[in-house]
């Protein structure tokens, strides 16, 4: 069942998407923001697409017949969170057959209202910053939340 993670330009994307390809997961998608990011993911045999997400239906072609996308993109200004992008993630998603999100929120924080069409897991946590390490919990915590069951 096919995957997209969004924001695997940021070192937890990057490090999710990686783990993923490790586990042979068919059909693994990511979403870029800078073109540069996108060779070492080509490398590991993941298909990339450079989208900042406000297009819906460049984002709706990537998430075309996917099953999970992992949204992990960092706002409209790169500082932000997912939560920044939801509306346009919804947007893109609507008829593509997507059934899952899965997304990393703070404590207390929860994903907006309307996203009642799709089956929502929130990990919960801090996003690492563009210069962080992730948090190995936190890549882990990712790859269990895609169990797609």
């Amino acid at each position: 069942m096919p995957v997209v993670v969004t924001g695997a330009h940021l070192p937890l994307g990057r490090a999710l998407v990686l783990a993923l390809a490790e586990r042979d997961v068919p059909d693994l998608r990511a979403v870029v923001r800078d073109r540069a990011a996108a060779a070492p993911l080509r490398g590991a045999g993941v298909r990339v697409a450079v989208n900042d997400l406000s297009d819906p239906l460049r984002l709706g072609a990537v998430l075309e017949n996917a099953y999970t996308v992992v949204h992990l993109d960092a706002g409209t200004d790169g500082t932000g969170g997912p939560l920044d992008t939801w509306e346009w993630l919804l947007e893109a998603a609507e008829d593509t057959g997507l059934r899952r999100i899965v997304t990393v929120l703070p404590y207390g924080v929860e994903p907006p209202q309307g996203s009642g069409a799709y089956h929502v897991v929130v990990v919960r946590g801090e996003l690492p910053g563009l210069a962080d390490t992730p948090d190995p919990a936190l890549v882990s915590a990712l790859l269990a939340a895609d169990s797609r069951r």
